[in-house]
Parts: structure tokens; C-alpha cells; sequence
């Protein structure tokens, strides 16, 4: 008998085949708004594996995981994702009595939609001729969903004879989401709010070890797991937060695109002396660029006078004080009119992105200070998914107002602005060095007047050279950063749908 072929010897040294795998990702919330969650999905996607992604109704997927839901391409898109929506009972919260039934009456609700999903919906999908093989579930909220995904896995087991593997993705810390007892309150209402968070945290700290693996945000919350919560070992792994490819820098033609589809600059920031057709040959124009008839083509580019664009995310919630950044834009604006009475301060848009409960009440607030501040002013939009990373690319300067419940985790949408190598002011809290190197990265700062005077050093000349070299100093420290889809490969990968017993090859 010969020796074995080539070909025989290659096959023997391939790792054997590992057949797909049907994993759920759950998210109590609008998954829509859940990035973190949808690049989950996307990665497990990309390896060719089946997903189940299950969270509220609300807004749209990320642009990449649509071609995978109800896609028409075929394969490898068609049939590998499917999407269970939720729609949970929201309690009025009017007077005493409805705050009194409140926790109880959402808690039921919760339960009800989480159960029919898992228990009645998920095994009518398509793919689950597949058996569930892991449930990553993001954390917070953690009531009642450790609980409830436990007990999903527990049923797989007893019903099918194999149970999937439970993976938490801790975000935060699903206690610390409740409000704790205020000075000022009442001794029933403090009583309250203390038993609420003790609850939530002896349920956290219960249903963690019985998890099968942990995914951390920072490293400071994967020390507390193991110090409080006795979670630790290689079960437990950070995941930075680490932007996907489609946020990036975005070209000249794709910023005036944007600009005069969203008519931002359509105000008085773009009013200028050049701001008329005449034989140069403007044919289209926003406030940051400008189209050029040169012959038959036509040319995009920046504009000379272009304001500074300064972008901040935000969820319009107590946690992300906007009154700092009006506090600073106000500081801003009196040191512009002490220093420069010659209009070279460069005039500032600032556009704040998101929707959230605070945001009808600031609504006056930011036209009293348009109509106050010629020269500073703030636009609120709300945009779809895909062009989100495209705004970002487009912006001189990120402004960050996340602050942690915790302490413990991080804001994502400074990796968004990193990965579109945009520099950020941030206001500082315990971790935040993990993410944000003052002076080397970006800004940190504590308060409205630090910001306002971050903001007037680094936009001063803008967007003269000086400025422009300001500003390329911290972008150098940003270029090159490690990616989603790297880094998910690196560190989840393997506690997701690494190491299975079973795996065959199947060629």
C-alpha cells in the first residue's frame, strides 16, 4: 500500500467541519437601538451560523444585519436570521396609585411577552428545526430576564436533551438602573426605592454564577463580578466595544449629500457674502460644502468658511446631563465675544442626535439659545441607522455626556466616533480612562466650563492649518484601532460557539 495522497493529507490536517450553529440574542429593549446586540448577531452571521434575535418592536436593524432578515439574495442570507419582536404592557405612572402598581404590573408584562416568546414563538421560526445551541442575553435589565433565560435553558435540556449554553453580555448593572433613594423623599417612598435595589441586586447576584460564561464592557466591571457577584476564571472575558467597519470618515461627496438631503446648514450659519450664483459657478451649496460647475463636471468640496460641527448622541436621559453642554456652549459663546470682536472664531453647529423622555423638555431651552447666540447654533435630529455613521464622519469634534449608573461600564458612541477618527470631549467618570487618554485621544472634562474652554482651544482658527494640526494630533492616536469583528473573534468568540462537545466533520 502507497503512501497517502496529497489530498488525503490535507484533509487529515483540516480542523474537523463544525456545523452551523443556532444561537438566540436577546435583548429586553428595542433591539433596534441595541448596536452592541445587532453586532453580536452580525458576527455569529458572518460565521454562518442561524440567529434568533429577540427584543421590543421599535426601530430599524443596523444596514448590514438587513440583507440578512427576509433577504431575497439567497444564500448565505436567506433563512439565517429571523427577528421575534416584543411589545410589552407599559403602566401609566400618573399618580400614587399607578407608581404603587407599577413594578408589579410591568414585571407581569415582561414575563408574559418573554415567556410566549421564547416558550411558543421561537420554536415556530424557520431555523429552529436547529435546537438552540447558546442564549446570549444582554444585561441590564437583569429582572426578569437571567432568570427567565435560565429557565429557557433548563426546559431545552429537560425537553430535548441538550442545554444551551447561557451567555451574559454585561452592559452594566441591572440594580444600579434603579433609582436610588433620594434625600429629600419620604420615609415610605426612600424604604421603597432601598428594597427595589436590594431585590434587583441579591436577583443579579444569584442568577450570575449560573451563567455559563460572562461577556464584561471594561475591565473594572469584570473585576466587580468576581469581587461581588463571585463570578471569575476563563468564563469570563472582556469585550471592548469596538466600532464595525461602516463607521469611518466620509468623503467630501457623500458629506454634501447628506448635507443637502438633511438641509442641515439651511439657517443663518451658512449666510455669507459668497452664498450667491454668479460666474464662479456654485451650483449647490450647505453651509460645509459646496458643488462647483468646472466645464461639464462638476466638483465637491469643503468651504473655506465652513463652521466647526460638533456631535453629540444622546438618550435625553438623566444619566447624560444636557444642561452641561448648554452650560458650555453659553461659556463658549461670552469667551468668542471677549476674545474675538472680529468674527475669526469660526461660527459652531452642534447637532445632538437621539430621542429620549428629556428631550421635549430642553426643546425651549435650545431655541431661546438659537435665537440668542448667532453664532453657536444646535439642531436635534433623529436618523435612520445608515446615515448615523455617515453624520459622524462628517463631525470636527464628538461630545460625549454619558455618565455611568455603575461606574462600571462605557459609551459606545465614542467608539462610533473613534472609528470614524473624530476626537471626543468627554465628561469623566471612574473607568472612562479605559477608553478616553486626556490630552491623547480626546478631552475630558468635568463640568460646563472646562468643556467650554476644551472647545474654544481646540476650535480656535478653525479650519485654518493651525487648527487643522491641532485636531490631526489627536486623530494620529485614534487611527488604526482594532475593529468589531477582530476583536469579537479574538475575545467572544470562543465563549459564545467555541469549545463544543460534538463537532463532526461533516464533509
Amino acid at each position: 500500500m502507497g503512501p497517502p495522497s496529497a489530498a488525503a493529507s490535507a484533509a487529515r490536517r483540516r480542523p474537523p467541519k463544525r456545523r452551523p450553529r443556532h444561537a438566540v440574542v436577546m435583548v429586553l429593549g428595542d433591539v433596534g437601538r441595541s448596536p452592541r446586540m445587532q453586532y453580536h448577531a452580525l458576527s455569529l452571521l458572518e460565521e454562518g451560523h442561524f440567529v434568533t434575535l429577540v427584543g421590543y418592536a421599535g426601530e430599524a436593524l443596523v444596514p448590514p444585519l438587513q440583507k440578512y432578515d427576509q433577504s431575497e439574495e439567497g444564500p448565505p442570507y436567506r433563512g439565517k436570521l429571523h427577528v421575534l419582536r416584543m411589545a410589552p404592557y407599559q403602566p401609566p405612572r400618573k399618580n400614587m396609585l399607578h407608581r404603587l402598581v407599577y413594578y408589579p404590573l410591568r414585571l407581569l408584562s415582561l414575563v408574559y411577552c418573554v415567556t410566549g416568546t421564547l416558550w411558543i414563538k421561537l420554536p415556530r421560526v424557520p431555523h429552529t428545526t436547529l435546537p438552540v445551541d447558546v442564549v446570549l442575553v444582554q444585561n441590564p435589565p437583569s429582572v426578569p430576564t437571567l432568570l427567565l433565560a435560565y429557565l429557557y435553558c433548563v426546559w431545552q435540556r429537560i425537553r430535548r436533551g441538550h442545554r444551551p449554553r447561557l451567555v451574559v453580555d454585561w452592559h452594566n448593572l441591572g440594580y444600579t438602573m434603579f433609582e436610588p433613594p433620594d434625600p429629600q423623599s419620604s420615609g415610605v417612598r426612600a424604604f421603597a426605592q432601598r428594597t427595589i435595589r436590594a431585590l434587583a441586586k441579591w436577583h443579579e447576584g444569584k442568577m450570575a454564577p449560573l451563567a455559563d460564561a460572562h461577556l464584561t464592557v471594561t475591565l473594572a466591571m469584570k473585576d466587580w463580578l468576581a469581587e461581588h457577584f463571585g463570578v471569575r476564571g476563563e468564563r469570563v472575558r472582556v469585550l471592548y466595544d469596538k466600532p464595525p467597519l461602516m463607521f469611518r470618515p466620509t468623503s467630501v461627496e457623500e458629506q454634501h449629500e447628506l448635507f443637502c438631503r438633511l438641509q442641515l446648514g439651511a439657517h443663518r450659519l451658512n449666510k455669507s457674502s459668497s452664498d450667491r450664483e454668479d460666474e464662479t459657478g456654485f451650483i449647490e451649496r450647505t453651509a460645509f460644502t459646496q458643488c462647483i460647475r468646472k466645464g461639464d463636471a462638476s466638483t465637491v468640496q469643503l468651504r473655506s468658511d465652513r463652521p466647526a460641527l460638533l456631535v453629540s448622541s444622546t438618550s435625553w436621559t438623566p444619566d447624560e446631563d444636557f444642561s452641561i453642554l448648554l452650560e458650555a456652549l453659553e461659556d463658549l459663546h461670552q469667551k468668542i465675544d471677549t476674545t474675538y470682536d472680529d468674527g475669526r472664531f469660526p461660527k459652531v453647529m452642534v447637532i445632538v442626535t437621539g430621542k429620549g423622555p428629556q428631550k421635549e423638555h430642553y426643546r425651549p431651552y435650545l431655541e431661546q439659545f438659537n435665537e440668542a447666540h448667532p453664532c453657536i447654533n444646535i439642531q436635534t435630529l433623529w436618523l435612520e441607522a445608515g446615515d448615523y455613521p455617515t453624520l459622524l464622519g462628517c463631525a470636527t469634534l464628538g461630545i460625549s455626556l454619558h455618565t455611568s449608573t455603575s461606574g462600571l461600564d462605557l459609551p459606545m458612541k465614542v467608539l462610533d466616533m473613534f472609528g470614524c477618527q473624530v476626537p471626543v470631549c468627554a465628561i469623566g467618570f471612574d473607568c472612562l480612562g479605559e477608553l478616553v487618554e486626556d490630552g491623547v485621544n480626546g478631552r475630558i472634562f468635568e463640568n460646563g466650563a472646562e468643556l467650554a474652554d476644551q472647545l474654544f482651544e481646540m476650535l480656535a482658527g478653525y479650519p485654518g492649518d493651525v487648527a487643522t494640526d491641532r485636531l490631526e494630533k489627536y486623530r494620529r492616536n485614534i487611527r488604526g484601532m482594532t475593529r468589531w469583528k477582530e476583536n469579537w473573534e479574538k475575545c467572544a468568540r470562543h465563549l459564545i460557539v467555541g469549545d463544543w462537545d460534538g463537532d463532526v466533520d461533516d464533509e
